[in-house]
């Protein structure tokens, strides 16, 4: 009987994908667990490297490449229905198991409750293009009451890292129609908010996994055009959760504020005027940065200067 579907979707992964996998199968457990990978269409080796380990690991691996591209939200629902085991690890293809008994703590805290929708645990950030690493990325937020991660799901504030979900709540609670209905790019954010509103859940106070950053993650793009679509999608989400869940108003205004702020920064790094003056007006509470970031916004100069300075700081 399987325990365990280690759920993973993947596009154009090459550089990564590798040690992602070898991470997984260094693992010691003491149940039985399946790797089902969703591909969708890549264009490069990423597929390939996969059926080499596949037909390795035939008893381990159930791989698929879609016929047609069907973007991160509905390759995951699809994967997701291939998955056959009581829980179900989410990992994408550039991120690793740190450890070599990653799963089976996580498995450890979902079989002690039957109650859990999830455990989360932490993870280690590792930027690729300074090749630094950051231990134990969101060790205050496991660190925190349940009231704070809560918060900061609904704020958008969790990375989707470490999580492990007990799958028959994941069908009961998260409106995966609706979401696949909205059109939406984004699956984690959903997903947890769902999870989060509707079960109990656990927090494991150890990094277990490293997040690569690097720039050709999807959340992680230097195009303003999609950083824009990006954050406009969590907006519309939030807004829809605001109502289904009857967000607090300090948490509404929170994001909002939040919301406003990231965009002025993107304003002010790609000196993007329209936008700039857009967002501006709509911060309550406006501090030093966000003056300079519309004032970089306005006047690409300023932008060019505050680069400078910083190329100079990093050279001493």
């Amino acid at each position: 009987m399987i325990l365990l579907s280690i759920h993973l979707i993947t596009y154009n992964n090459e550089p990564h994908i590798e040690d992602t996998l070898q991470s997984i199968l260094k693992q010691n457990v003491d149940f039985d667990y399946e790797i089902i990978v969703g591909d969708d269409r890549s264009t490069d080796g990423t597929y390939s490297i996969i059926e080499t380990y596949a037909e390795k690991h035939p008893n381990l691996f159930n791989i698929k490449k879609n016929t047609k591209q069907l973007g991160i939200l509905k390759n995951f629902k699809t994967t997701l229905d291939r998955c056959s085991g009581t829980f179900v690890f989410d990992i994408a293809g550039d991120d690793m198991l740190k450890t070599n008994d990653a799963l089976q703590k996580m498995v450890d805290v979902l079989k002690s409750d039957s109650k859990l929708g999830f455990v989360d645990s932490g993870f280690d950030s590792f930027y690729e293009e300074t090749k630094k690493t950051i231990a134990f990325k969101n060790k205050t937020i496991l660190l925190g009451s349940k009231k704070d991660y809560k918060d900061a799901i609904l704020l958008g504030n969790i990375a989707p890292i470490g999580h492990c979900y007990r799958k028959e709540l994941l069908y009961r609670y998260v409106d995966f129609n609706t979401y696949l209905n909205m059109d939406l790019t984004i699956e984690d954010y959903p997903i947890l908010v769902d999870m989060v509103m509707n079960t109990d859940f656990e927090r494991i106070n150890e990094s277990l996994h490293i997040y690569r950053v690097h720039d050709h993650s999807h959340s992680h793009q230097k195009n303003l055009d999609e950083l824009v679509f990006q954050k406009n999608q969590m907006k519309k989400l939030f807004d829809f959760f605001s109502k289904k869940y009857n967000v607090s108003k300090e948490i509404r205004d929170l994001y909002l504020n939040n919301h406003y702020k990231t965009m002025l920064f993107y304003a002010g790094y790609f000196s993007n005027k329209k936008l700039g003056k857009e967002v501006y007006k709509n911060i309550n509470s406006k501090s030093v940065k966000d003056r300079i970031h519309y004032v970089a916004s306005q006047f690409p100069i300023i932008r060019k200067l505050i680069a400078l300075r910083k190329k100079v700081k990093l050279t001493r």
